[in-house]
């Protein structure tokens, strides 16, 4: 579907708002698979005693639309239709026992309508030789019961793969090991489970100081162990994976600062898994989000359609000699062609942010997109705060626990 089509198709659902109800038949809107894709996060135990921040002043700019917060996208572009899945699940720790002796592992489903918890498990917790833990992460099928979680270790380095099966009805869950491996020599940063539930694609890197001598995609095939690999020796990695229907992953490219090639600086790909041959950088670039000042790349997810990239914007706006910021976060709609601004879906605002360790640099990186829903439409969030878009209505959603309550700051694990 082009960018005019899309545009098209807003406009006629504009339309029929305004036809007065039963005057004509419904039409059954079609079913549409989506993909998911959940954003790693990452902090040792020994580090997140101390809490981040809270940045001070953070305000939302938004127009409030029955009890929930709405920002009207610039070009006025109507809302398409698509069905929202019934279950999100978070992945998350917390701290428990007397002095927050040690770190405990929860899966937890959630109503997407109305945030309600309604199953929590506890998954085992993978920690390093120096009882470290980078925390778990999660990713989705397009069955809304299917999810994957990955914890991992560097010292020693492992990665486990668990099975999250949720209840038609949500309300319990089961958990089981796969019998996947990751070569040890090898780093595999995120993990992401085809919409149809079959494969999981992972971005592995095995680099020194200076280069990355074998880099690529991993691709997985659950049910057997079979491993299909993209891989390239260009300098640098591919980071960010997710899925774009069940043929395409996409991946954020970043070269090496030493001697880039030509044409592979940073940016997001799409790799068409049908294709011939097993180069990496045969992948097509596609439009991609810039850089933020503290040179943090934004997560971004491609509708399965491979039209869209939705991914966040930053904006820091320097006050009192650069003492203090105003920084303007954004999620937004990109062509995925072209690269340029289809739609604002989402404006935050926080005002008064130091130039300190918790302040700018921690809000650049405060907002991403976590995991896509049917059609483009519905995308769970994090920014600053955790919710769902639908269109460019954010609803705040539960789902992490507070570091007053023994949670741990920074945690943004969910898949839908």
């Amino acid at each position: 579907m082009t960018d005019i089509e899309q545009r098209l198709r807003r406009d006629l659902k504009e339309v029929t708002e305004r036809v007065a109800p039963g005057s004509i038949r419904p039409l059954r809107e079609p079913v549409v698979r989506r993909r998911t894709r959940a954003v790693r996060w990452l902090a040792p135990v020994a580090a997140v005693v101390a809490v981040i921040g809270v940045v001070a002043g953070a305000s939302l700019v938004s127009r409030s639309h029955g009890g929930q917060s709405a920002d009207v996208p610039s070009n006025s572009v109507p809302e398409p239709a698509g069905p929202m899945p019934r279950y999100y699940v978070t992945a998350y720790q917390s701290f428990v026992g007397a002095a927050a002796a040690h770190v405990v592992t929860y899966a937890a489903v959630h109503d997407s309508a109305t945030g309600k918890l309604l199953a929590r498990i506890t998954v085992p917790t993978l920690t390093d030789a120096q009882g470290g833990t980078e925390g778990p992460s999660i990713t989705a099928a397009g069955d809304d019961r299917t999810f994957v979680i990955t914890e991992q270790s560097d010292q020693p380095r492992l990665v486990k793969f668990y099975l999250l099966r949720v209840a038609a009805n949500g309300r319990s869950a089961g958990l089981s090991a796969l019998p996947l491996t990751v070569p040890a020599y090898l780093s595999a940063q995120d993990v992401a489970l085809s919409p149809d539930g079959t494969r999981l694609a992972m971005d592995v890197q095995h680099c020194n100081k200076s280069t990355c001598p074998y880099t690529g995609i991993r691709v997985v095939t659950i049910a057997t162990g079979t491993v299909s690999t993209w891989v390239t020796r260009a300098n640098g990695a591919p980071f960010n994976v997710s899925w774009a229907g069940n043929e395409h992953v996409a991946f954020e490219w970043q070269s090496g600062v030493s001697n880039p090639l030509a044409g592979q600086q940073t940016g997001y790909r799409l790799l068409n898994l049908a294709g011939p041959g097993r180069n990496l950088m045969a992948s097509r670039a596609i439009g991609s989000p810039q850089p933020e000042p503290s040179q943090y790349v934004p997560a971004a997810l491609v509708t399965p359609d491979g039209n869209l990239v939705i991914t966040s914007t930053v904006q820091n706006i320097s006050h009192f000699f650069g003492l203090q910021h105003t920084v303007v976060s954004q999620i937004v709609e990109l062509s995925a062609n072209t690269g340029q601004l289809v739609r604002i879906l989402h404006t935050v605002t926080q005002s008064g942010v130091s130039s300190g360790a918790s302040g700018v640099g921690v809000a650049d990186q405060s907002c991403n997109v976590l995991s896509l829903g049917p059609a483009g439409v519905n995308v769970l969030v994090a920014c600053p705060g955790f919710g769902r878009l639908d269109g460019h209505r954010f609803t705040a959603l539960p789902g992490f626990p507070s570091p007053s309550s023994s949670g741990i700051s920074g945690q943004q694990a969910a898949a839908w």
